[in-house]
């Protein structure tokens, strides 16, 4: 039963490895950012600017997610090839969810 765990375990903390070296770099513009402008006002460079940097946040969370609830079904189920077809089912509506974050005003 443990061995059985040990690959998706293994992949989990090589994706949150992953995740966090690809979201640190991202996390730490988005402070420098806020640190030298006290005042976006809606509408400035500055402003867009900062909502850019804090989609490629939710991206990159989306992102994660994404991968960790294949690892999990994988994990719960035993098997990756299954794991991966229903992670389709729910990539679509991961897609649908960063659309209506990219749609909203």
């Amino acid at each position: 039963m443990l061995t059985g765990l040990a690959a998706p375990a293994l992949a989990t903390v090589v994706l949150f490895m992953l995740a966090t070296a690809v979201g640190v770099p991202v996390m730490r513009k988005l402070i420098i950012v806020y640190e030298a402008k006290h005042e976006l006002k809606h509408g400035s460079a500055g402003w867009l600017r900062s909502l850019r940097g804090w989609s490629m946040v939710a991206f990159w969370l989306m992102t994660t997610w994404f991968i960790a609830t294949i690892f999990g079904d994988w994990a719960a189920n035993g098997d990756l090839d299954a794991a991966i077809d229903r992670g389709w089912l729910r990539l679509r509506i991961l897609l649908e969810i960063a659309m209506a974050i990219m749609e909203s005003d």
